[in-house]
């Protein structure tokens, strides 16, 4: 009870103190109030390529004949972070801020009252690069370069990310390849002949260091420095950005080395001695091909050809698999495994979504030639411990010019392989019994430079992707459907699907996530 009166004494004197005679001389006046309008709540751009322009309306008491006397700032706050963005009554920021979520702000300071008043909304702050194709070619100095159809908004290109990412100069353009799946083992690489790098996904800005060697922890006597990837496994599979398992990966680097990782064992994107290698005779490596081959819509395996001995290896799965296996042939097989006793060798290798045979997750086909310069086709399911041979077919010679073909690309829902030599596009029905060939004159003159199909948007629209080259407009891509009629090959240019003034395309690829 002793406090509670101490505070009703030390209240009732207050009161008897505030009912005296004032005898201070104060001079009681209004201030000039402002109101500020002309915000949305919310704002969003992309850094690197928008201009945030923004016009408040401001609303007085007072009139203001200086305008000096209002002095206006504009920030953008993240935590304790805060950047400036003007200093004017109008907004014309272009921006430069790091993509992520941010409180926008005007402040306005009356300096003949020293009253700041302010309006505030929600900026989104996002990156160009964060869906479309992602274009790896060549500059007209013969550097590597990518260039890149944002999707993000509007369809944009965005040009000479190397370039501007901090990269010495690049050879030898392969392909620029975002690994898509799960967040925390994401990488997006640019694969080049002289050097591969991984690179920010916000910034596409890129480090000398970034490279393959830091992941690699091999007892093999192998140079870390020089590898050099040139092939990421499992690919994009669809629109969305996911890819055929979140938990495994593979690397293959130019030298003809092949390098597993199961993440969520290896404790991320880490990765031990090569695999390519008959379990047999575990202490040699052979040179791989340059192809993984796998079912792109769920990979548990994969395979890879052997140069050495003419032969498909069997990676049978990636839980603690160190080596390959040999596979076994049977009589009546229509194609053997081991082509060392038919005298062919690999030419080409392609996985699609094609699901004939059941071949639920898609099936891959090799191009093969013997000595003879005759060529063919085989088609499989690389797919677990058993994987399965669904067809051989022997290209016709009504096939012009295949066997001189720059380019080739297999599609996922016809029986049917197009093909390029110079600036002719060619396209040949190898269904047995029906074969047909056709030749596409309506491409026109410009040297092609990338045919590929789309396993990675949407691919049961059968949609070929046509990369030219002239040194006027320089790269061209272009996307064709491929009909469906089963009695012709037709090819019809999509609408609003041509882009130019590009790199000379090599490689496409695409991204849908930062």
């Amino acid at each position: 009870m002793k406090i509670f009166y101490n505070i009703i004494g030390i209240s009732t004197l207050a009161l008897l103190l505030s009912c005296t005679k004032d005898k201070g001389n104060y001079d009681y006046h209004d201030i000039n109030e402002l109101t500020v309008g002309g915000l949305k709540s919310s704002y969003s751009a992309m850094t690197g390529i928008d201009t945030l322009r923004i016009t408040p309306t401001i609303a007085m008491t007072e009139s203001v004949s200086d305008p000096s006397r209002l002095v206006y700032t504009w920030i953008a706050k993240k935590g304790n972070n805060v950047d400036t963005l003007g200093k004017q009554k109008e907004l014309n920021y272009p921006v430069g801020l790091l993509p992520d979520i941010y409180t926008l702000q005007v402040r306005i300071l009356d300096k003949q009252t020293k009253v700041v008043w302010s309006g505030k909304a929600n900026l989104t702050i996002g990156t160009p690069y964060t869906k479309g194709i992602m274009l790896m070619g060549e500059n007209a100095n013969g550097y590597a370069e990518v260039d890149m159809i944002s999707m993000v908004k509007d369809t944009i290109t965005v040009k000479s990310l190397l370039a501007e990412s901090g990269l010495p100069p690049l050879r030898g353009p392969v392909n620029i390849q975002h690994s898509g799946g799960s967040a925390t083992y994401m990488k997006l690489w640019a694969f080049t002949s002289s050097g591969s790098y991984y690179l920010d996904r916000l910034t596409m800005k890129g480090k000398a260091a970034d490279q393959f060697g830091k992941l690699v922890y091999t007892t093999d006597p192998i140079n870390k420095e020089t590898l050099s990837p040139i092939i990421m496994a499992p690919q994009i599979r669809d629109a969305a950005g996911n890819v055929g398992s979140n938990f495994v990966r593979a690397m293959m680097t130019s030298d003809g080395n092949i390098f597993s990782s199961y993440l969520t064992l290896n404790g991320g994107d880490f990765y031990a001695n090569p695999i390519n290698r008959d379990k047999d005779n575990f202490g040699k490596l052979l040179k791989a091909a340059p192809y993984l081959l796998y079912p792109i819509n769920n990979i548990s395996s994969m395979l890879w050809y052997d140069t050495i001995n003419e032969r498909f290896m069997n990676y049978s799965s990636f839980i603690l698999n160190t080596s390959s296996v040999t596979l076994t042939d049977a009589q009546d097989d229509s194609f053997p495994w081991n082509q060392a006793a038919t005298g062919r060798s690999l030419v080409y290798a392609e996985n699609t979504r094609n699901t004939d045979g059941g071949s639920t997750n898609g099936n891959s086909f090799a191009i093969m030639k013997n000595k003879n310069n005759t060529y063919f086709i085989y088609k499989f399911y690389a797919n677990g411990a058993a994987p399965a041979k669904r067809a051989a077919y022997t290209i016709s010679a009504i096939a012009t010019n295949f066997d001189k073909a720059d380019f080739y690309a297999f599609s996922s829902n016809r029986s049917v392989v197009f093909y390029s030599v110079g600036n002719r596009l060619y396209a040949y029905d190898y269904n047995i019994g029906n074969e047909k060939a056709y030749q596409f004159p309506t491409i026109g003159t410009d040297e092609i430079s990338m045919l590929k199909f789309d396993t990675q948007i949407d691919y049961q629209t059968n949609s070929l992707y046509i990369a030219t080259y002239n040194a006027t407009t320089k790269g061209t891509l272009r996307r064709y459907i491929v009909g469906n009629n089963p009695n012709v090959v037709e090819l019809t240019e999509a609408n609003k699907s041509k882009w130019s003034n590009l790199v000379k395309i090599k490689n496409m690829s695409w991204r849908a996530v930062n």
